[in-house]
């Protein structure tokens, strides 16, 4: 059994489309209905009562996607699913793309398929400049927490679960409203190294209308840098369970060592020139320089030791 989740927030306009589109080639639809405040829910509730295989859960406030991918998923797993497919109903993602990674997950034994829309024709119209460099951001971020630099795309909202995977997948608090999709990865990242599944990448296209985005860039920043801290920490202890991550493991303890002292360094300068704490201020720069340079060095080794496990994982399928 193959299932749908949609999430769905004042999508009138589109939720219509994007379920009938992609009903055929699924066993069941969830729609997840995150509280609309306009005729979302009279739509489905009408789709729903034409089509036997289309469920609808609408939750009792707004919680945000993060949240509502939960309820989905959860909902999902009671069907005991081959395949749980995630998509949004706004309508931006292509059926042929959808029908394809459903069909390619079932050839390639995929437990796992994200999907990257950075590629020449991956973005059709106009994608809102603060969700492109936010984007960016979070690939270079997830590349270096990670260490697998085939990662793209981390915030691509369109994702293949196989049944064990998606057992995984609790989204937080913390990304109920915005950036799940990066938590999803770096979650099964680790998983990885626990338990090695077939994990591929699969480049889809995402039409823009005009959108505008209402996120904060300073809350998404503090939000990706401090989750990212702790997943890398929590991961190191995970390393240090299995032969072939230790020697990573190890290099990431001395690295966050050498990361803690390049702060020290740092805040000495600053109080020994500002604040004329005793100390000598060059002596305190230097210190900082050659901390970051042996940081980035020891982080270069580390993913260096994981290339070729990392290698094996998020291959393209298209």
């Amino acid at each position: 059994m193959d299932v749908l989740i949609v999430l769905a927030y004042n999508e009138q306009l589109n939720i219509e489309k994007s379920i009938l589109k992609n009903i055929e080639t699924f066993d069941r639809v969830l729609v997840v209905n995150d509280k609309s405040t306009d005729k979302t829910a009279e739509i489905l509730e009408q789709l729903s009562n034409k089509f036997e295989k289309i469920s609808v859960i609408t939750n009792k406030k707004n919680f945000g996607p993060g949240k509502s991918l939960n309820i989905g998923m959860r909902e999902a797993l009671k069907y005991n699913p081959e395949l749980i497919i995630k998509i949004d109903g706004d309508n931006q993602f292509k059926p042929d793309n959808i029908r394809e990674i459903q069909q390619l997950a079932k050839e390639n034994s995929s437990d796992f398929i994200k999907c990257d829309r950075f590629w020449p024709g991956g973005i059709k119209g106009n994608i809102p400049k603060i969700r492109f460099f936010g984007n960016a951001f979070a690939s270079l971020l997830i590349k270096a927490i990670t260490g697998n630099w085939n990662i793209t795309d981390p915030l691509n909202g369109l994702f293949v679960f196989s049944n064990k995977v998606a057992k995984e997948i609790n989204v937080p608090k913390l990304f109920n409203r915005y950036g799940y999709p990066y938590f999803i990865n770096l979650t099964v990242s680790k998983y990885n190294i626990k338990n090695p599944i077939n994990i591929h990448q699969y480049k889809n296209t995402i039409t823009y209308a005009n959108e505008s985005s209402k996120l904060s860039p300073f809350g998404v920043f503090v939000k990706l840098i401090g989750y990212s801290f702790v997943h890398f920490i929590s991961t190191i202890k995970t390393k240090l369970q299995f032969s072939n991550y230790q020697i990573s493991g190890l290099i990431d303890i001395g690295a966050v060592f050498v990361f803690l002292s390049s702060f020290i360094s740092f805040f000495m300068f600053i109080i020994s020139r500002y604040f004329q704490y005793p100390g000598n201020q060059h002596t305190w720069f230097l210190l900082f320089i050659v901390s970051i340079v042996l940081f980035i060095v020891l982080m270069l080794q580390s993913h260096k030791s994981m290339k070729t496990g990392n290698d094996e994982s998020f291959k393209y399928l298209n």
